[in-house]
């Protein structure tokens, strides 16, 4: 996919911003000492191990030998091919780095020290201070309170961590960016483990400046990286991480696993949009529209990230199943149907050829069963000519160890009759097989999982991923036949000035009249016809059911003036009537404007148990017409206006006209907070806006 050319300069600028964190020409370890424990000489040793074949350099007071590492006593005696500092000081000291580090050229600085606003108030003020300071001199920060990165390519390393503790990866194609020093490094071992090499890794700990916004522009136009992972607890700019997302996966696959998903946002009650739309929905909502995938935790992440660099994904998803365990086979097999996978039946042709040459006990339908007698060979010969009946997408192959047959030499005769062009995934039980079948097809980038568990949900991935982006669509296509108004409201709003604004803009609303006195009523009642609906109106009235500020179902004048009168006690001059519509199906159409990522649109079904039935879609905007219709149809309402049980479609067109109105409004109206159409009855031909609420702030 070629992206513009503005998009690939952003893209390079990041990639340049970045470049001396992950390989400097020379680096300066401040604090670095010989003291037991010091966290600076940890880094030292860390960087040494690594290899770092440029310049390294450690500032103590004492100016300190550390053997291989020279060390000078102050900023100022630094050779000047320094371009990255790494300040391993107490907090207090970090801010008072600055101004000599930006005279002595020196223009980046990882601080991996902690106690800032981690602890408390005290912390953040120095925070807080760091960050303006560092700002005034053009210093960029990674951290504080961070592991800092890891460049394998480069041989580059600043975490303070033992390589005896943690291994670290060689070089590949994955890059990693976390929240979580903690994390990373349990990322970073866990691929090591496997063989999977990284080509980058970044930590921003508290992040007051470079964060994953950046590193995601650099990573996605890296082409030494082919695939994406992050973990996440809060998002730095959620309007630009939404945009660089959405463009990096395309580019790219960016695997996410978002921590404290359990936080709930603040539930406003102005309107039911604000209160329904929830931060974990919401960050589910940019997974969806931006093409993030998102994973349930580390080991789900690791395993994307292993699957997912090591090729394409699946082009359908027809799987050939292998196994030397007939248990192991009907697993795997129920896996890949919760995933959508089809585990098709071998041609009837090949099942009877390979019964005449392999034992008859075998079981050669799909999955393949070749039992504890199988053997290298045996495998091997079945693989090559099921496949080549070009009849799959992918192979799955699990091997179980323990048995004489089938052992870790399959490996030298199966790469001979690998297909190059779908994808193949292995799993493999016991030290004695998943280590060397790691090893043997780490060139080949063939992901091996230690369980079949893992290799099935790999495969799930890879064939939803395929299936996804067969679908993907431009998004074009939904006119606005609406009309836009010159009008601009301003607060305070009730319902009715709502509706005036929405009749205006050709959006059907029903006839209504303000009742101020009982002859009102007869004109009314002339001009409109029954039935009709009484309801209390006001700025600050939002939950007029609650308050029985809404009555239904008259069609007698005298039961009409009756509630009538009784209503203008509760509230004097503020009783309208409407024209009662027919029935429909009653739709929520709203907007809230979400705290991290900005305006959010909500659709569903609508109505007075709209929190009971829950049938909520959240839609980050901007949104192209396919995210919103896509919404729409995830819906329970959405697959009845498809049309269910011999019912006609309702008019889907119209609702997605309105929608687009509804997001054209926001995107030039930056003082609505929230909007509450509720509900929206859709009929065949039409819909029309039975309730309308919005709140709306004056900006200057």
């Amino acid at each position: 996919m070629n992206e513009p050319a503005t998009l690939n300069t952003r893209f390079s600028s990041a990639e340049k911003v970045l470049e001396p964190f992950f390989a400097p020409s020379g680096v300066a370890v401040i604090g670095a000492g010989l003291k037991p424990g010091n966290q600076g000489k940890r880094i030292v040793d860390s960087l040494i191990a690594q290899g770092y074949k440029g310049r390294l350099v450690a500032v103590h007071p004492a100016g300190e030998s550390l053997g291989l590492c020279p060390s000078v006593s102050s900023v100022r005696e630094l050779p000047l091919d320094v371009d990255l500092a790494i300040a391993a000081v107490s907090a207090e000291r970090v801010e008072a780095l600055i101004e000599p580090l930006a005279d002595h050229g020196i223009h980046h600085l990882i601080v991996v020290s902690g106690g800032f606003s981690e602890i408390g108030p005290g912390g953040e003020l120095l925070q807080n201070s760091l960050k303006d300071t560092a700002s005034k001199f053009g210093i960029r920060i990674l951290g504080p309170n961070c592991l800092g990165t890891f460049s394998s390519f480069d041989n580059f390393n600043s975490f303070f961590l033992s390589p005896d503790d943690i291994r670290l990866p060689g070089i590949g194609s994955v890059a990693v960016i976390s929240q979580s020093g903690a994390f990373l490094s349990a990322i970073l071992d866990q691929l090591a483990s496997r063989y999977v090499g990284v080509h980058r890794a970044i930590n921003f700990g508290n992040r007051i400046d470079a964060g994953e916004c950046e590193a995601l522009e650099a990573f996605a136009q890296d082409p030494k990286v082919k695939v994406i992972g992050i973990y996440l607890e809060s998002v730095q700019n959620g309007p630009r991480f939404f945009d660089i997302v959405r463009r990096t996966a395309a580019l790219k696959p960016v695997v996410i696993y978002k921590g404290g998903k359990g936080a709930q946002g603040n539930r406003a009650t102005q309107a039911h949009s604000a209160s329904l739309a929830g931060e974990y929905p919401v960050f589910q909502a940019v997974c969806r529209q931006t093409g993030m995938i998102e994973v349930k935790g580390l080991n789900e992440l690791v395993n994307a990230l292993q699957v997912l660099q090591s090729g394409p994904a699946t082009r359908g998803n027809r799987v050939l199943v292998v196994s030397n365990g007939g248990g192991m086979g009907v697993l795997l097999t129920d896996l890949l149907e919760e995933g959508n996978c089809d585990v098709v039946e071998t041609p009837l042709r090949v099942q009877e050829e390979l019964k005449n040459i392999l034992p008859g006990y075998y079981s050669f339908r799909n999955p393949i069963d070749l039992t504890g007698s199988g053997t290298n060979e045996q495998c091997v010969l079945a693989i090559d000519k099921i496949l080549q009946t070009g009849l799959y997408d992918c192979l799955l192959l699990v091997v179980l160890g323990g048995t004489e047959g089938i052992n870790a030499d399959i490996a030298k005769p199966l790469r001979e009759v690998l297909p190059g062009d779908i994808p193949v995934v292995l799993g493999a039980y016991g030290r004695n097989m998943f280590l060397p079948l790691s090893q043997a097809f780490v060139n080949e980038e063939i992901p091996v999982f230690p369980t079949g568990e893992e290799a099935a949900w790999a495969v799930n991935l890879l064939a939803w991923l395929g299936a996804k982006r067969a679908k993907e669509t431009s998004g074009a296509g939904v006119s606005r036949s609406l009309a836009t108004c010159e009008r601009r409201l301003s607060p305070p709003v009730d319902e009715m000035v709502i509706k005036r604004f929405l009749r205006e803009c050709k959006i059907q609303v029903p006839a209504s009249f303000l009742i101020t006195r009982r002859e009102d009523l007869d004109q009314a009642i002339e001009e409109i016809g029954f039935p009709l609906v009484l309801k209390a109106v006001a700025p600050n009235l939002l939950h007029k059911m609650e308050l029985h500020g809404i009555e239904l179902n008259f069609n007698d004048k005298r039961k009409l003036e009756s509630k009538w009168e009784a209503m203008n006690q509760v509230w004097p001059g503020q009783v309208w009537v409407e024209k009662q519509m027919p029935p429909g199906l009653d739709l929520m159409v709203g907007m809230c404007r979400d705290k991290t990522f900005g305006p959010l649109l909500l659709f569903g079904t609508g109505g007075s148990y709209v929190e009971v039935f829950k049938d909520i879609e959240r839609i980050l905007l901007p949104a192209t017409d396919g995210d919103i219709l896509a919404g729409i149809l995830r819906t329970k309402a959405g697959q009845i206006i498809k049309g269910v049980r011999g019912q006609p479609p309702l008019a889907l067109a119209g609702l997605l006209e309105f929608v687009k109105w509804m997001t054209k409004w926001i995107e030039e109206e930056p003082g609505l907070v929230s909007l509450d159409f509720n509900p929206v009855r859709l009929y065949a031909d039409s819909l029309v806006v039975l309730d309308a609420k919005a709140e709306m702030e004056l900006l200057p």
